[in-house]
């Protein structure tokens, strides 16, 4: 093989995995858009052994209430709508009115360290599919001694 046909099989070679990154990127790109709501706010503020709380809205529909899902240590804890009293919400611009707050009752848990997450539900842009898309940070609390 010659010089000019090694430099043309090189260049050959980039530019097909040049393509093959691309496509990639756009899939993982479409994948984002598909799965996740990029207008979903919120925070999951305190968590301890009486009570878990925090807010969410969907600042595309702000005056809608958002589904939530709260799981301790990886597992199913409870579900809700975003219905409770948080004027602080309100007075921070964020929705509409003061009714964009959560509160769930915390479980029966064992003595220890423990992580609550809160997930908003939200459907796809066909409504075909419900995906979890976690709202704020997860939130470390202790039970116990």
């Amino acid at each position: 093989m010659n010089k000019q046909s090694s430099a043309r099989l090189i260049h050959l070679l980039i530019s097909k995995s040049m393509a093959e990154a691309l496509l990639i990127t756009a899939v993982a790109v479409g994948f984002y858009f598909a799965t996740t709501n990029p207008n979903l706010r919120g925070v999951l503020d305190q968590a301890d052994n009486t009570s878990i709380t925090g807010w969410a809205v969907d600042e595309s529909n702000a005056a809608a209430r958002v589904e939530v899902q709260l799981f301790i240590d990886d597992r199913f804890a409870g579900d809700a709508t975003v219905d409770q009293y948080r004027p602080d919400v309100h007075q921070a611009k964020r929705a509409p009115d003061d009714w964009h707050g959560f509160a769930f009752t915390t479980p029966q848990l064992s003595t220890g360290d423990h992580q609550a997450r809160v997930y908003a539900v939200h459907a796809n842009g066909a409504g075909t599919r419900r995906t979890l898309q976690l709202i704020g940070k997860p939130y470390r609390f202790r039970i116990g001694q």
